[in-house]
């Protein structure tokens, strides 16, 4: 059954597997081998990390800007990772231009199998339940499957725009209205 949870050690060595097969999420960059040995020989450190609220993050391009309110979610099945959604509750300047509400990604192993899309629907009822009611969803130009998975949960092309992420790249922009 598939679900979302916070990380959990108990669906490391499925995480740990992922990253090996080239696992990211969004725009982060998958880590190399040192790292993934480091997130193994410490997993509480990098879980904690991973929803760390508050202060500021650092983006490519060098640049801090602080955090909104944010849930980072794995989705899992039985013993299995299979990807993971960034859940952001508000927006701040830059997410409001480039990033969105949502960040999701698939293991390599696992994708075209339907599970962006689940996991994008069970996240779209997350932000409902939290009373957001426009949500905005970008996607990379090239990346068919990531926007055909944002049309398949409502999203409506509002433009497109020079990505920040990829140099001489396109973003598109999508909203969801949350009813």
């Amino acid at each position: 059954m598939l679900r979302l949870i916070l990380p959990d050690s108990a669906y490391l060595t499925s995480y740990v597997a992922a990253l090996r097969e080239g696992y990211y999420l969004g725009v982060r960059k998958t880590p190399d081998e040192n790292e993934i040995k480091k997130i193994e020989d410490d997993p509480y450190d990098h879980l904690e990390m991973l929803n760390h609220q508050g202060g500021y993050y650092t983006f490519e391009d060098g640049i801090e800007r602080k955090r909104v309110p944010f849930n980072y979610y794995w989705l899992v099945d039985e013993d299995d990772f299979i990807g993971a959604i960034d859940i952001r509750y508000e927006l701040n300047d830059f997410l409001a231009q480039h990033a969105g509400h949502i960040g999701y990604g698939v293991r390599p192993s696992k994708k075209r199998q339907g599970h962006a899309k689940r996991m994008l629907a069970m996240a779209l009822e997350k932000l409902k339940a939290k009373r957001v009611t426009r949500v905005m969803v970008t996607a990379d130009d090239t990346n068919i499957g990531s926007w055909r998975t944002i049309e398949a949960n409502g999203g409506v092309l509002q433009d497109k725009v020079p990505s920040p992420f990829h140099s001489g790249g396109i973003e598109r922009r999508y909203w969801i209205e949350l009813i």
